[in-house]
This record gives C-alpha cells, sequence and structure tokens, in this order.
C-alpha cells in the first residue's frame, strides 16, 4: 500500500471510529459515497449519477445525526486535496465495509490477479478504444481497475459496461465509476435472463460471481435460451445449483469475434465447476472449441465473503498458434500472506505470486508451478479395480471385494496401466459405463507418481514394489475400540497370526495373533501371502521413515480432500493398502531384512538394559564400556564429505586430514565441523523465512524473545542461537508440511524454493535437531570442565562425537545432492528459462565443478543459492555463510558470520584458510542479525 492510500485509510477510519453509534458502518460508507458523488457533481459541472437509494440512506443517517452536516462539508474539503489516485482509493475502501449476503465487494487480491492477467498478454498493434464486460458487475471494483490498468498499459480508453441484479449494488457502481471518471453504463438486469447489451462485443470480459449461487430461478429463462441455436447457452446447462458454468458461457459470448481481433476473460469460481460431473459436457466443450487458455489456482481466502479456495478460468478465443488446444496450469496456492488489519479477507495475494502469473503466461515453459496440458489429458474414463484374489472384511459376516473406482486418461490403455500399477498380482481392471469426465484438476496435472528417492536407491538394488493389496489374502479393517462391532470382527481374525497395520501411520506395525498385540486404534489385520512376503518384513518396512512416510501419502491420496483416520471407511482403507507402496525385494532379503531388525531389537533391548546395570552394578562399567565403545562406527567419513555442501564439507575434510597424531587439535576440528553445520542448517531455514513476508513478521518476534529469555543474542552468535533458530522454524515447517491445509504446505515448499521433499522431511526432522541438541548439550559439559582434558578423554569424547557424525550421515545420507549450493555465474536465457552458469559448492575441494542450470529466475551473479539440478527458482541462501574469493571459478574459502563489532562484522572459518578470521561490512548480514535480535524485520 502506497503512502498517499495509507493517508485514506487512517482518515477514514477514524472518522468511522469517531461516528460509531446509531447507523451502521455500511450506512455510513453510503452516506460519504453520496456526499463524494456529490462534492464530484459541483465541482465538474458533470450531472450526477442516478443514486437514489444512496441518497435515501444519507438523508436517513444525516436525520439520526443532525450534526453529521459539518462532517460531510469538511469531508468534501478533504477531497479537494487528493489526487485522482486517493480519489479512487476513497472510493474502494467505501465500498470495502459492505458485506450482505447478495452483495459483496471484490477484494483487492483478485483485482490484482485479474489485472496481472489480462495485462500479460501481448495485445495486437489495435490503437482503437477497448471495451470491457461484466456480467456480475457489483460495485464495479473489479471492471474499474482492470479497465483502468489494461487502458494505462495500451494507451487507449477503456469503456465498462456492466449488469448486476441488485439494485443498491449498481448504483454503487454508478457512484463509483461516476467518482473515478470511469467511461461506464450499469444496468440493473438478471444476466442469466438478460443481455443488457445485444450486440455489443467486448475485448474483455471480466466475472467475479456469487460462489455456488443456485440458478434454479432462472431455469426456464436459461433452458429457453439453450435450446436456441444463437443463444449464449451453446454448450448447455450446469447443475442448478450452481450457476458459474453458465457465466462461463457468458462471458464467451460476449467477447469480440476471432476475425475481429478475438478477446480474453477471466472468472473466479470455487472448485466444484471444475470437478462436478454436472458440468463435464460444458468442460468438454470449452476443450472442443479451444477457449480455455488457462486455469490458476488460488490461495484460500483471497474473497470478501468466504475462506474457500477459488480459481481463476482465463478464456480466450483466438489463442496463438504454440498455445493451441492446450490448457496452461498455474499453481499460486502458497503465494500469499496473511492479513493483520482491518479487512474482510483473511489472506492476500504476494507480489512474488503476481510476478509468477505474469511470467508463466508470458512464457508457458514448465516450471515448478506452472504447467501445460493437452486437452486430451483433461478428459478421463472411469474403471473399476478389481481384486478377485483378496477377500476384505469390514463388518461381520461380510467378506467381499470392494471395487475401487479410478481415473484414466481417455487415451490410456488399461492393460498399459495396470501393469505398471500392479506387479505381483494384477487386478481385474474394466471400464465403468457412461463414465468419461472432463476435469480441469490443477492437482492432477502437478502430481507426479515418482517415488521418493530414497524408494528409487532401493529399486537400483534390484528391488521391485508392489501394492499392498497385492500381497495379501484377506484384508480385515477393524474400527477403533468405541465401535460396537469391534469385538465381533476382531474375534473373527483372533487365533491365527497376521500383521496388524494401524491407520495411524505413527502407530507401529505389528505381527502376531490380532486378539493378543491389536492396539485399540483402527487397524488393518491383513494375511499376506507367503509365497511373496514375510510378515516380519512387511511390518519392518511399514515402520521404517519410508514406510511410515509412504503411509500417510497412502492415506490422503486417491480423494479430493483429506480423511481423517477417525472418519475412515472400508472402502477408503481398501483404497489406503492399493495406494500404499512396498519396497520388496526376493524372499530371502525379505527374511534377511526381518532377523537383523530383531537383531537390532535385541540389541536395543540389551543396551537398555545394560544401562540399567551400570547403575546398579557399577564394577561392570569397564565391561560396559569396551561392549558399547565397539558399537561406534570408524572415522572414515571422507567419501560421505563429497556430498555435503562445501561450508560442511571443508570442515569435515580438515577434521579428516588430521590424523591420530595431535588429539587436541583433532578434537577441535570435530567441533568446528559441528560448528559449520548446526549454523549452515539455521542459515537454510532462515533463508526461507525471508522469503515469506507474514511469516518473518509472526516469527521475528518470537525468536527474540526466546533468544532474551535464555540469555542469548544473535549479535555474538553461539550454536545456542542457532539451535534456538532451527528448533522453532524446524517444526513450524513441519506442522504445516504435516497438517491438513494445503495453502500452508504450498506456501513452505514455495519458501523453499520447491526443494525435493526428501531433502525437507530430513531438513526439517526431529531427528536432526535433537541430534544438534545432544552435540551442543556435550561441548557444554566438556568445555565447563575446568583443567587440561587427558588423552583418554579426548578419545573417549572423539568416540562419541564421531558416533553422532555417522548419525546425522545416516539421517542425511546424500539429501544435499539433491539440492545442492551453487554459485551463480553468467546465464544464457533460451525461450524466457535462464540457464545459469553455476560454481557447484559441494565437496571438500576447490576450485568447484562448474555445471549449467536451468532457473525459472535470474540468479545474481555470484550469489549463494540452493538450486536443484532439475531446475527451479532457487533458494537465496541467508547472509550468513560467505565464499571467499568471489570469483567465480576460483579457489574459495568459506567464512560463516560470528559476531557484530564495532570495528565491523566479524566472520570465521571452519577449516583450515590463510586468515582464520576476517572484519568486514556486510549491511545485509547486519541487518538480518539485528532483526533476529530485535524481532523487527529489517525494512521497518
Amino acid at each position: 500500500m502506497t503512502d498517499e492510500q495509507q493517508t485514506v485509510d487512517q482518515h477514514l477510519w477514524r472518522l468511522f471510529d469517531s461516528l460509531r453509534g446509531r447507523f451502521s458502518f455500511n450506512e455510513l460508507a453510503d452516506t460519504l459515497l453520496w456526499n463524494a458523488v456529490d462534492w464530484r457533481a459541483l465541482t465538474t459541472g458533470l450531472p450526477a449519477p442516478e443514486i437514489d437509494v444512496l441518497q435515501r440512506v444519507a438523508q436517513h443517517v444525516r436525520s439520526l445525526n443532525l450534526a453529521l452536516d459539518p462532517t460531510l462539508e469538511s469531508e468534501q474539503e478533504v477531497l479537494n486535496t487528493y489526487t485522482p489516485a486517493q480519489i479512487r482509493h476513497y472510493a474502494r475502501t467505501l465500498l470495502r465495509p459492505v458485506h450482505h449476503h447478495d452483495e459483496f465487494p471484490t477484494s483487492a487480491s483478485l483485482v490484482k490477479v485479474a489485472t496481472a492477467t489480462l495485462t500479460a498478454y501481448e495485445r495486437g498493434s489495435r490503437m482503437d478504444a477497448m471495451h470491457l464486460y461484466d456480467p456480475a458487475c457489483g460495485s464495479a471494483t473489479l471492471a474499474l481497475d482492470v479497465a483502468e490498468t489494461l487502458a494505462d498499459q495500451a494507451g487507449t480508453p477503456v469503456s465498462i459496461a456492466g449488469q448486476d441484479v441488485n439494485s443498491s449494488t449498481v448504483q454503487r457502481a454508478r457512484a463509483h465509476a461516476f467518482l473515478v471518471g470511469a467511461d461506464a453504463a450499469f444496468s440493473l438486469s438478471n444476466s442469466l435472463e438478460k443481455d443488457a447489451f445485444p450486440g455489443r462485443q467486448f475485448d474483455y470480459t471480466v466475472a467475479e460471481i456469487p460462489y455456488n449461487m443456485s440458478w434454479r430461478n432462472s431455469l426456464a429463462h436459461c433452458a429457453a435460451e439453450a435450446a436456441h441455436p444463437d443463444g449464449r447457452f451453446p454448450a448447455g446447462l450446469p447443475q442448478p445449483n450452481n450457476a458459474s458454468l453458465l457465466f462461463a458461457q457468458i462471458l464467451l459470448s460476449k467477447l469480440r469475434k476471432p476475425a475481429d481481433g478475438g478477446g480474453r476473460g477471466i472468472m473466479f469460481t470455487a472448485t466444484g465447476p471444475l470437478h462436478d460431473t454436472g458440468g463435464s459436457a460444458i468442460r468438454t466443450w470449452l476443450l472442443d472449441q479451444d477457449l480455455l487458455d488457462a486455469v490458476v489456482a488460488l490461495p484460500e481466502g483471497l474473497s470478501a465473503n468466504t475462506g474457500i479456495r477459488l480459481f481463476a478460468l482465463i478464456f480466450s478465443n483466438d489463442k496463438p498458434k504454440a498455445r493451441r488446444h492446450k490448457v496452461q496450469f498455474i499453481d499460486l496456492r502458497g503465494f500469499y500472506e496473511d492479513v493483520h488489519s482491518r479487512r474482510l479477507e483473511r489472506r492476500i495475494i504476494s507480489e512474488a505470486a503476481l510476478d509468477e502469473l505474469s511470467r508463466s503466461l508470458k512464457q508457458p515453459k514448465p516450471t515448478t508451478y506452472s504447467r501445460t496440458a493437452s486437452v486430451s489429458d483433461l478428459s478421463f474414463r472411469r474403471v473399476s479395480v478389481i481384486h478377485h484374489t483378496t477377500a476384505a472384511t469390514g463388518k461381520p459376516g461380510h467378506r467381499h471385494v470392494p471395487p475401487l473406482t479410478m481415473l484414466l486418461p481417455v487415451a490410456a490403455s488399461i492393460e498399459a496401466w495396470r501393469n505398471a500399477r500392479y506387479v505381483t498380482a494384477p487386478p481385474e481392471v474394466r471400464d465403468v459405463a457412461n463414465s468419461q469426465l472432463t476435469m480441469f484438476d490443477v492437482d492432477r496435472v502437478f502430481r507426479t507418481d515418482r517415488p521418493p528417492r530414497a524408494l528409487r536407491d532401493l529399486t537400483q538394488h534390484g528391488w521391485k514394489t508392489a501394492r499392498l493389496t497385492e500381497l495379501t489374502e484377506h484384508i480385515c479393517y477393524i474400527p477403533s475400540a468405541k465401535a460396537a462391532d469391534r469385538p465381533a470382527l476382531l474375534s473373527s481374525v483372533t487365533g491365527e497370526q497376521a500383521l496388524i497395520l494401524p491407520i495411524e501411520p505413527h502407530l507401529d506395525a505389528v505381527t502376531g495373533d490380532p486378539g493378543e498385540v491389536a492396539p485399540d486404534n483402527r487397524i488393518l489385520v491383513l494375511q499376506t501371502r507367503d509365497t511373496h512376503t514375510d510378515a516380519e518384513y512387511l511390518a519392518g518396512w511399514l515402520n521404517s521413515p519410508l514406510g511410515r512416510r509412504l503411509r500417510s501419502a497412502a492415506t490422503g491420496s486417491g480423494s479430493d480432500s483429506y480423511v481423517s483416520p477417525r472418519a475412515i471407511n472400508l472402502t477408503q482403507a481398501w483404497r489406503m493398502a492399493d495406494n500404499l507402496l512396498i519396497a520388496l525385494p526376493d524372499l530371502p532379503v525379505q527374511r534377511d531384512m526381518a532377523r537383523t531388525e530383531r537383531a537390532l531389537a535385541a540389541a536395543r533391548r540389551h543396551l537398555v538394559d545394560s544401562h540399567r546395570e551400570l547403575w546398579n552394578d557399577p564394577k561392570k562399567r569397564s565391561d560396559i564400556y569396551r561392549e558399547a565403545s565397539h558399537l561406534i562406527p570408524s572415522a572414515d567419513l571422507a567419501q560421505w564429505a563429497a556430498s555435503l555442501p562445501f561450508p560442511m564439507a571443508s570442515a569435515l575434510w580438515a577434521y579428516e586430514s588430521k590424523g591420530d597424531s595431535n588429539l587436541h587439535a583433532r578434537h577441535a576440528q570435530m567441533f568446528h565441523f559441528w560448528d559449520a553445520t548446526v549454523q549452515f542448517h539455521a542459515a537454510v531455514v532462515l533463508s526461507a523465512l525471508l522469503q515469506d513476508r507474514s511469516g518473518l513478521e509472526q516469527e521475528l518476534p518470537a525468536l527474540a524473545a526466546q533468544f532474551s529469555k535464555v540469555g542469548l543474542s544473535p549479535e555474538r552468535a553461539s550454536l545456542g542461537v542457532w539451535h534456538i533458530v532451527l528448533q522453532r522454524l524446524s517444526k513450524r515447517y513441519r506442522t504445516a508440511l504435516t497438517g491438513i491445509d494445503t495453502d500452508e504446505q504450498a506456501r513452505v515448499r514455495a519458501a523453499f524454493a520447491d526443494a525435493p521433499p526428501d531433502f525437507l522431511d530430513t531438513l526439517l526432522s526431529t531427528d536432526v535437531t535433537n541430534l544438534f541438541g545432544e552435540v551442543i548439550h556435550l561441548r557444554n559439559t566438556w568445555s565447563g570442565h575446568s583443567g587440561a582434558t587427558g588423552e583418554d578423554s579426548l578419545k573417549e569424547q572423539l568416540g562419541i562425537l564421531t558416533g553422532h557424525v555417522h548419525t546425522l550421515r545416516n539421517l542425511i545420507g546424500a539429501g544435499w545432492l539433491d539440492f545442492p549450493l551453487v554459485r551463480a555465474g553468467g546465464a544464457l536465457v533460451r525461450n524466457g528459462v535462464f540457464h545459469h552458469d553455476v560454481d557447484l559448492a559441494m565437496g571438500p575441494n576447490t576450485p568447484f565443478r562448474q555445471e549449467r542450470i536451468p532457473s525459472n529466475l535470474a540468479l545474481e551473479e555470484n550469489g549463494l543459492y540452493l538450486l536443484s539440478r532439475e531446475g527451479g527458482s532457487g533458494l537465496p541462501l541467508a547472509p550468513l555463510v560467505k565464499l571467499q574469493p568471489v570469483a567465480f571459478g576460483a579457489n574459495s574459502d568459506c567464512y560463516f558470520y560470528n559476531r557484530l563489532q564495532t570495528e565491523g562484522i566479524r566472520f570465521v572459518a571452519y577449516h583450515e584458510v590463510a586468515e582464520s578470521e576476517k572484519i568486514k561490512e556486510a549491511t545485509p548480514t547486519a541487518s538480518l542479525v539485528t532483526a533476529l535480535a530485535s524481532g523487527v524485520p529489517a525494512s521497518q
């Protein structure tokens, strides 16, 4: 918001607050709007529009408060001082309080989406006046703002025509247009029943209709017009409970013919018209006529009258050759800011979203947030999947196989799809009669069936994957202990060895007699096929980190919305089992894995017993120490260092190079590695926070308060400071990613520049954060011990720390290779994509290997980024780590921020360099540290 707009807002809200009393905000807003129209008519000599409804409201309000007339006169004097931009904002602010059930203002966010959309396209060489139409104009905020922006872009006037069914709304639209000096005509009429501007064609059409609006009262009129060959509904009629696809046809009917230059339109809609069965024929018509150009998914909560998710449908009847018979899908669900002011909407669209929208429309190459689908990929056939070789039970005495209905692209081969999905026991798959359905499903377009990296790594060992339904002879779904039929169902499977799988992914799968080992939760009891699967192996797989992740994904997949485990039924449980991927090595390998799992479980129990025995019988301490110390792995970590970002790898390599001749130096370098690792991880999560303005405003005060509470400050950074950052931000992001708010999930992924899911799972895991906390605790304990540390103690400490390094390696693995650290060089631009030469700052050696990686955005030369090798936006690394020198392709030393000093900022190195520390002027670093310490974003 500009300073001029803030001045208007502050003035009007002070006025509203001072006049609280016998009339509502809506009445006061209408009175001020009428007063502003009167002012413009007096100052310009132009005839005022017909706004008798507003005039009556003003008369009523003035009769309730006789002292209001001087206030209105004063308002006219204020209006004399306002610029045209302030007059526009004054009018829009007065229209905001309106929120009757049949009347609402278009939010600023949706206006911005519409203007960014329609201005993203090339208009061509026409220089004559343009025209815009809105069939549900409301108070005309959408039409007026879009027309103004289009006129500024093209340098030609844009006239407006609109109609609405609400009398007071039409009068507000007339007052609005009069105040801003727009060329506009508004008609009081029902667009579904009457075209108020017959014969007129328009360059642009826009609409935000009431979402999920019933049109039953207009059914007869619409049906008659749909039967007419030249009517406005050539694709037919949707279900009577939602008029959106009727308005879509109206928008298209009013566009200028392609022979006359064509036109574009945008309409905001809820989810139903993109998916519902009743609208399938209309969606098919849109594709057959090649009239749909793009579908844009927006965050929830952008509208002034509803918190539901909205989509923008973008129409064109004259698409460029490159875009014909294709539909672009743009996913902006993660690009928003939370609202903390007097707004009717709870979220606002971010500037990054508008940039991404404009860029994607101008250059429809596939990116993280943009995909282009052929129209043939948007029509589907329903198929029924039946596992005849498996039985399922969900009620006492009932054994049957629930058919699963799935969607396949119309052109897909059933046999090829079945053979790709099922490996060991393919089910019967057959078409459902009259099953064709056209959908504009953003999730399906962006969804990838590519399994997680960890699962792909296992397939390199020759392991196959299968669906859980293929590996079982019988599945019994047993509800929770509160269900009346649980005892009967549990009794039907008691007495047999089985695999018990809880629906909730955080609970362990177990094997045994269900009557003895089944928990009280909702479970699946599975009889496995001995020819394919070892039940103990299957339990171990399902309890592994990757198995739990796949369990979680299977629970929520295959449906349009999240299904809570508390509400799951037999069919949903069956679908979950069919979606659940199992890594399936040969049976001897499965048995070896199960045997090893048993040995590890026994070893864990033995260690617990040994810990208890140590304190019960201290005389055995030497024997217990020798046994436990043998479990600590050796320190051969050089190979792993090659897969780490240079700031961590260089510190680890320095440790490896020390050898055992100088234990003190080796011990110190081990802690340097942990210093580098903890701070680098903290820098990455802070990097994501810096990409999310509203998240930054929420978290900075909390972080500053937490630092103060424990007596720490980022101005003199310590491992404790970075651990607080990691604990708080990792929890924030982890909670969002595992929650049910898909916008929050998308927001986190956008903040991390769409980092690979495997990488995010590891980076944000509690295991990693807790491991850092343990190392910090050991450091504080050992450094607090007075006197010199003996050689035996150093060896013991190094053994413990080396074990922790191996634990970190097991947690992280090669994850950083999926999202490597790069230093950007120059770029070539091809078809709107930046192909950057980068220094790949991975591993311990310099100069770095150079690669060329595609990027959606231009990267700042010499800037440090985390960037997927497959391309993306790139995550700028927070200015807490510096590589010196900055020359592209040169050898580099690495320095970490340490503290603010009067003479500059102290940076220190955690590997062997000529200078172990540097004092530098680094304004971005100082700004970030000051913001962390004060709790106030740097720009404020």
